[in-house]
C-alpha cells in the first residue's frame, strides 16, 4: 500500500514539474512587419495640396469669431480679409497659408489661433498628351492615378509606348519637374501606374521608338504651350524660356 502511494505521489510531482516548465516557455513573437509599405510610399510621392485660384476657403479665428470669413481665392491668387487686407494664398499649402495668416493677424489680435477649411475646390485638371487616342485636358473628379488618366484619354495608341510615360509636375520652386515612369511590367500595371496625380500634372506618352526622350518632351510641350497657358498649366512656360530651367529626366 505504501509503495502504491509513493508511486502515485511521484507521478503527481512529475506532472507538476512538466506544467511549470511549459509555463516558463514563452512563444517567440513574430517580428512586426516593417513600417510603411506601398501606401505610405505612394503618400510620400504625392505632395500636399496647394491652394488654387477658385478654391473657396473658410478662415476661422478661435478667439476672435467676429473675424471668421468664407472667401474665394481670386484669379490673381489673393484674398481680401478684415483687418489684414490683401493676402496671397494661391500655391501655398494649407499649413503654409495658416502660418502666413497667423503672422499677419498677430499684429492685430492677441491670440491669432487660425484654422483654414477648404469648402469647395476649384476645377482641377490634368493634361494627357502624346500617343493616346484622345489627348487633352481631363477634369479631376477625385483621386486619379496615372493609369486612370491614360485610360480616360482613350488608352495608348498602337504606335505608343505601353511601358514608358513622362510625368511633368510643378515643383516647390514653381518650375516643372520631370519623371520617367514605367506603366507596365510584364503586362501588369506597375507601382508608377498607381501614382496619384496632382492638379495640373501633365502625363506624356511617347512613341515606341524615340532616341531622345528629352528632345521629344520639349517639342511636345512647345506644340501645346499656348493652350496649356490658358488652361492653368502656366508653370510649363518656364521650361521654354531658356533660363536654365530644363530639368533632366530622372
Amino acid at each position: 500500500m505504501m509503495i502504491r502511494l509513493r508511486l502515485i505521489s511521484s507521478i503527481f510531482m512529475a506532472i507538476l514539474l512538466m506544467c511549470s516548465v511549459r509555463a516558463d516557455v514563452t512563444p517567440t513573437a513574430k517580428p512586426a512587419p516593417p513600417a510603411g509599405g506601398t501606401q505610405s510610399a505612394q503618400a510620400q510621392s504625392t505632395p500636399p495640396y496647394q491652394l488654387q485660384a477658385g478654391d473657396v476657403i473658410e478662415i476661422r479665428l478661435f478667439y476672435n469669431p467676429e473675424l471668421n470669413e468664407q472667401v474665394q481665392i481670386r484669379p490673381d491668387g489673393r484674398v481680401s480679409l478684415q483687418l489684414i487686407g490683401e493676402v496671397e494664398l494661391a500655391s501655398k499649402t494649407v499649413s503654409g497659408a495658416i502660418a502666413e495668416l497667423r503672422e499677419k493677424y498677430a499684429k492685430e489680435v492677441r491670440t491669432p489661433e487660425v484654422t483654414i477649411q477648404i469648402k469647395t475646390y476649384a476645377t482641377q485638371k490634368v493634361y494627357v498628351v502624346g500617343e493616346v487616342l484622345r489627348p487633352g485636358v481631363i477634369t479631376l473628379p477625385g483621386p486619379m492615378t496615372i493609369l486612370d488618366a491614360v485610360s480616360e484619354a482613350g488608352g495608348v495608341k498602337l504606335n505608343g509606348n505601353t511601358r514608358l510615360a513622362i510625368l511633368l509636375r510643378k515643383g516647390p520652386d514653381g518650375l516643372p519637374q520631370e519623371r520617367k515612369l514605367t506603366l507596365f511590367n510584364h503586362g501588369q500595371p506597375s507601382a508608377d501606374a498607381g501614382m496619384l496625380l496632382c492638379p495640373f500634372d501633365v502625363v506624356m506618352v511617347p512613341e515606341t521608338k524615340i532616341s531622345r526622350i528629352d528632345r521629344w518632351v520639349d517639342q511636345s510641350i512647345k506644340q501645346v504651350v499656348p493652350f496649356l497657358m490658358s488652361a492653368g498649366f502656366n508653370y510649363l512656360i518656364s521650361r521654354q524660356t531658356g533660363g536654365g530651367t530644363s530639368v533632366p529626366i530622372f
